[in-house]
């Protein structure tokens, strides 16, 4: 990027930044004092905590040497605030390091996709009624980093007592300490709110305008280079909703909250993440959402710098990396759950991967199969796939899927647009690669893992393994050092799985926090540090959920 590009950017984000810091002094901050909020207790030091979702520190560190992030490069230069590397935990994907961070339990959620055996069906994250149900289950371990808080646009609410668009729709009782957060505003407190979302309402339609057409003609090209029009209808919606709209909500509420001394404020900003899986993580479009995320992150700084006497603290982390991946489909001829269901019946399935790009359709499809008289279904999102085979009533060992469904072992096996394979028995697991079988508890075969990092990557295969509602295989598009990623999903850019960039993330903490990022293994153990710093409330031993045991310490803050 260029010297007035990067001067472009820098100015803007300094104009929301002064403008943030003067609403809040001489409008939002004054109101707040004669309204209901005005007794807010202190208890304490105050938490925000912003996700950039799916960006890696790789990736962020990019981003700010581009200059396309000059407001965070700026706040990283004066020293107020660090950098440090951090891990996503397994699988690399939203809903597990939300069930981390907000509960403290980890492992716990499989994927952001998997299959019911119980009820027949496939569970989605992005389905209320399943968020909520994941959600219930969690909150039996506690009652949530962020209750008597507020949370913004994420999957579950962390026991905020005013989640705002959370897709579990769960809302916490909040703290009896903090029963002046109700639902009733006071007179000022209305006309503060009515300032504040008639700026966003502004700023939004002027962003809609400009993100329209783009828009539009973005994906009219995309969808006739690829022959199919597979996401893009609901990837212009989100487009233009994250663009427009929901950025500026979260932002205009986390000043508000601000100014009224909310406790505990979370946002997840989704722009880069939702743009990377449709376009790639290098592409314009998800740069170009950092940028944006930068701007309001200068105005969530310089609200929180202007009311020094609310002790707020500012986080900002991300949950996962994002890799550039090639579908499955377009190199083996068919998704991978048709793959799997041909596989089963002893059908002939491709043993070669291709570089077509099929048309299978203009809107693409989805296949589930059988196998006997059980059949199999094969759940997948991003990286990761789960293989269940629904004539067993759980999870069956690899002894098992061996002597049962041995023609789909083999046709994985044989398949080079297939990663790792992973598959309960012994004492952690078993990793299936390229044929060999290598168990996860001997020292020898982990060396043998074709990782960067043989440790930690057994340590997540066992993780995704232990879960329940893992698959009977847990299929993996990561294919070792130097060879591209391959999604199971149909996108280009994904995560979920074990690819080195997914599984690293970042804190940017204030300068003074000296707990060490760079050993977390789990987001459960980012729990544990947030609750003890800001919570006050003691925290137990790690318990996964349903009682499974989540295995280690978590180093002390």
């Amino acid at each position: 990027m260029d010297r007035a590009h990067r001067t472009r950017r820098a100015r803007r984000a300094a104009r929301l930044a002064d403008a943030a810091a003067l609403a809040m002094r001489g409008v939002l901050r004054p109101l707040a004092r004669q309204g209901r909020f005005a007794q807010a207790p202190a208890r304490g030091r105050r938490l925000i905590v912003i996700q950039l979702d799916g960006v890696s520190r790789a990736r962020l560190e990019r981003a700010l040497a581009d200059g396309l992030m000059p407001a965070l490069a700026a706040r990283l230069a004066a020293g107020g605030h660090v950098l440090s590397s951090c891990r996503s935990g397994a699988p690399a994907s939203t809903p597990a390091f939300q069930a981390g961070l907000f509960y403290g339990v980890s492992p716990s959620v499989p994927g952001f996709v998997w299959f019911d055996r119980r009820t027949g069906r496939e569970i989605r994250m992005d389905r209320t009624a399943d968020a909520a149900a994941m959600e219930e289950r969690l909150a039996r371990r506690s009652p949530g980093l962020f209750r008597g808080g507020t949370t913004y646009f994420s999957i579950f609410s962390g026991g905020a007592a005013r989640p705002r668009f959370c897709l579990s729709g769960l809302a916490g009782d909040g703290d009896p300490e903090l029963a002046w957060l109700g639902d009733r505003l006071g007179t000022l407190d209305v006309v503060a709110s009515a300032v504040t979302h008639g700026v966003t309402l502004a700023r939004a339609a002027l962003r809609f305008a400009g993100e329209a057409g783009a828009a539009i003609v973005d994906g009219v090209r995309w969808a006739a280079a690829l022959g199919r029009l597979k996401h893009e209808p609901r990837f212009l919606v989100h487009r233009l909703l994250l663009a427009a709209l929901l950025r500026e909500l979260a932002l205009q509420g986390i000043l508000l909250d601000v100014s009224r001394g909310i406790p505990a404020i979370y946002a997840d900003f989704l722009s880069f993440d939702e743009h990377a899986h449709r376009r790639g993580p290098d592409s314009r479009g998800a740069l170009r959402n950092l940028a944006a995320a930068d701007a309001a992150l200068a105005a969530i700084f310089s609200a929180a710098d202007a009311v020094p006497e609310l002790a707020y603290d500012v986080y900002v982390l991300s949950d996962h990396g994002h890799v550039p991946t090639r579908p499955f489909e377009a190199l083996a001829g068919m998704p991978l759950p048709e793959f799997v269901a041909r596989a089963a019946r002893g059908e002939q399935v491709p043993r070669s991967a291709h570089r077509a790009s099929p048309n299978r359709g203009l809107l693409g499809g989805r296949a589930l199969g059988g196998e006997g008289g059980g059949g199999v279904a094969t759940a997948e999102a991003g990286d990761l796939a789960h293989v269940y085979f629904l004539s067993e009533d759980g999870p069956l060992p690899l002894d098992a899927v061996r002597a049962r469904y041995w023609r789909v072992l083999a046709a994985l096996a044989a398949n080079p647009a297939i990663g790792i394979v992973a598959a309960r028995g012994g004492r952690r697991g078993f990793a299936l690669v390229r044929g060999a079988v290598l168990d996860l508890a001997d020292p020898l075969d982990v060396a043998r893992l074709p990782h960067p990092d043989p440790p930690l990557l057994a340590t997540y295969l066992a993780d995704l393994v232990s879960v329940r509602e893992s698959g009977d295989l847990v299929v993996l598009g990561w294919r070792g050092p130097g060879r591209e990623v391959v999604a199971y999903a149909w996108e280009f850019g994904s995560h979920g799985g074990v690819a080195p960039e997914e599984l690293q993330s970042f804190v940017v903490h204030p300068a003074a926090c000296r707990f060490p990022f760079e050993r977390v293994v789990r987001p459960s153990e980012l729990h544990r540090f947030f609750e003890r710093a800001y919570r006050g409330r003691a925290v137990l031993p790690l318990r996964a959920v349903d009682g499974e045991d989540a295995d280690r310490e978590a180093p002390s803050p």
